[in-house]
């Protein structure tokens, strides 16, 4: 961690004095202020590095957000953003957050089986981020790096029971509140890249982020836990004041 710290220090140094001695450089001093969207992919995977399976990918998970940053100078910038999330696990093994006994999972005789268990968390994300451009001008390369603090707001399992009746097999889907057996905060280092589409005090932006999560996000005392690590692909328009 000192070591990925100093580096990210020395190369925002170099982009100060490359910036400095740019005579193209921005003026420098502008706030900004936007809002974007996002289209993640999740991957939930157990504290315990025996087990791999602990559940599936999922897709199709989403974000919406506000952001707002101050340019230092014409390459550099800092953000901050404020996102809702969803947070989605396919196939969990159910007893990280449910006892065996529990009468969720129960079997009603032979003809009614828990198929499987799903889990989605929704979180306010607020990453604080350093952002380098690759270069000035109307069309602007970038990558950043920086933190994200999680506010784990709702969890929520979803509970496929399955019935069968003279062989024919029916689905039935419980939803049950998990917000108590996920912890409240979790911090994850965040980097991406992107480019920036400038049009007089318009920008529009895409970009490529990615979510390292490290922390044990369970709130059950069994010696269980998972992370959540994700992909972000986003989208947005940022407005210069």
């Amino acid at each position: 961690m000192k070591k990925t710290i100093l580096l990210l220090l020395i190369v925002v140094s170099f982009y100060s004095l490359k910036a400095q001695e740019s005579s193209e450089s921005s003026s420098p001093g502008k706030l900004y202020v936007g809002a974007k969207a996002g289209y993640g992919i999740t991957n939930f995977e157990s504290t315990l590095k025996s087990e791999s399976n602990f559940s599936k990918i999922s897709y199709n998970n989403y974000s919406l957000g506000i952001l707002a940053g101050y340019k230092l100078n014409g390459l550099i910038s800092f953000q901050l953003e404020g996102n809702f999330a969803q947070y989605g696990a396919r196939k969990i093994i159910p007893t990280y957050i449910y006892s065996p006994q529990s009468p969720l999972l129960a079997s009603f005789g032979p003809t009614s089986t828990v198929d499987h268990v799903d889990m989605d968390i929704y979180t306010i994300d607020i990453p604080l981020t350093i952002k380098l451009s690759l270069k000035e001008g109307n069309f602007t390369p970038y990558i950043y790096g920086g933190v994200n603090y999680g506010i784990n707001v709702y969890g929520k399992s979803s509970i496929v029971r399955k019935s069968t009746y003279n062989e024919v097999s029916d689905y039935r889907t419980s939803t049950d509140n998990i917000t108590q057996r996920i912890i409240s905060n979790e911090f994850a280092p965040v980097g991406g890249c992107g480019v920036m589409v400038n049009m007089f005090n318009l920008s529009f932006f895409g970009d490529v982020r990615y979510k390292y999560g490290f922390t044990n996000l369970s709130n059950v005392d069994n010696g269980l836990g998972f992370t959540n690590s994700a992909l972000w692909v986003s989208a947005g328009i940022l407005f210069e004041l």
